[in-house]
């Protein structure tokens, strides 16, 4: 269960800040002018949505427990919100868990094992007992170099994230 729960802590946050970076899809229409009012058709041509870009890097968790947990790992999202994918690997580059969601579902896979829910929000409360974290003081004083620190102090413990953007 502790280690479901720093992976989930982790991905809240990291799925969090990607989120945020996205950009809202947008989907344009053009209706070309009639040529000849008497004979025309009229044809209405939508652009596909850019998807988002795809994110990399590392991060570490801190959490002033007792005794005192840290973790280092690295990560790969792709997508954001309504869908995407997150991948979380071990020191070792092995992937240790891929949470792959949509507005309907969210699946968690580790290893052999999967579990799934009707929502994103909904797996992480099943699996951790708390929902998203949202209340964060995030420190963008480094975002030049692609980096964020996320703190949250209540509910205890002590919680600190570190975040570095490689791509």
């Amino acid at each position: 269960m502790r280690k479901n729960r720093w992976v989930w802590l982790c991905f809240s946050s990291v799925f969090l800040m990607g989120a945020c970076s996205t950009q809202p899809a947008v989907t344009q229409s053009f209706t070309p002018p009639p040529a000849n009012p008497e004979n025309s058709q009229v044809v209405s041509v939508q652009a596909t949505p850019i998807p988002p870009a795809f994110k990399a890097g590392r991060f570490a968790l801190q959490i002033d427990s007792q005794p005192p947990q840290s973790f280092i790992t690295s990560f790969d999202l792709t997508g954001g919100w309504p869908e995407g994918a997150l991948n979380i690997y071990n020191p070792l580059g092995m992937q240790m868990a891929r949470v792959e969601w949509t507005a309907q579902s969210a699946r968690l896979l580790q290893g052999n094992q999967v579990r799934e829910s009707n929502s994103l929000e909904r797996l992480v409360l099943e699996l951790t007992g708390a929902q998203l974290p949202t209340a964060w003081n995030v420190d963008v004083s480094e975002w030049h170099l692609r980096r964020l620190v996320l703190e949250r102090v209540q509910p205890a413990p002590r919680t600190v994230l570190r975040i570095a953007f490689e791509s």
